[in-house]
């Protein structure tokens, strides 16, 4: 049984690999290239789209272990949905700021469209735990918040502190939510790992 459960777990690891890959590849061939704004965004969007791969690769997996709840599969879809919206947001509102010059509350409006993609993450993550109704998978979850919000906590601490003696460079406040969400999913894949 648990060499059933180690091959359903190769491609999500392979995919894993394979988005972190491309996210590596897009981020080069944007600051090598000039793509202008299209081929920037369907740089980032085929690499953002890579999300949906290991969604399913995670779910066949989860499935053949039989731990795949109907709360999960709607948490799979919201944030990649979400990541997805935030990935559009941000390039529209680049490109409109940097092309259209507004002012006011058009200028407002932009610069919190992207945030909603991420509000949305946030909400996908609070209904997962409200949803769930298995208490252990409940617990896991909650641990993965708690690790990725004590990462977040202790590296925007010691960045800040870096920051401030004038060590590194400055990093946007919107940083934080990316940070949180890659230190859940190291949290979550160390779990993985240990079943």
């Amino acid at each position: 049984m648990h060499s059933v459960h180690a091959r359903s777990r190769h491609p999500v690891l392979l995919w894993c690999l394979a988005f972190c890959g491309a996210m590596i590849v897009a981020a080069l061939v944007i600051h090598k290239f000039d793509l202008s704004w299209a081929g920037t965004l369907a740089v980032m969007l085929t690499a953002t789209g890579m999300t949906i791969p290991i969604v399913r690769a995670a779910e066949r997996s989860a499935r053949v272990e039989g731990n795949l709840s109907p709360a999960m599969r709607r948490y799979n879809r919201r944030m990649v949905a979400g990541s997805l919206f935030y990935t559009l947001g941000l390039f529209l509102a680049v490109y409109a700021y940097k092309n259209w010059a507004p002012a006011g509350a058009v200028l407002w409006g932009l610069a919190l469209l992207p945030a909603l993609g991420a509000l949305a993450m946030v909400f996908a993550m609070a209904r997962l735990l409200i949803e769930e109704k298995d208490e252990y998978l409940r617990l896991k979850l909650a641990q993965s918040a708690l690790f990725g919000t004590g990462a977040l906590l202790v590296l925007a601490t010691v960045w800040g502190f870096l920051e401030q003696f004038r060590l590194v460079p400055h990093v946007p406040a919107w940083a934080a939510i990316p940070v949180f969400v890659i230190a859940i999913g190291v949290s979550r894949c160390l779990t993985w790992a240990r079943a």
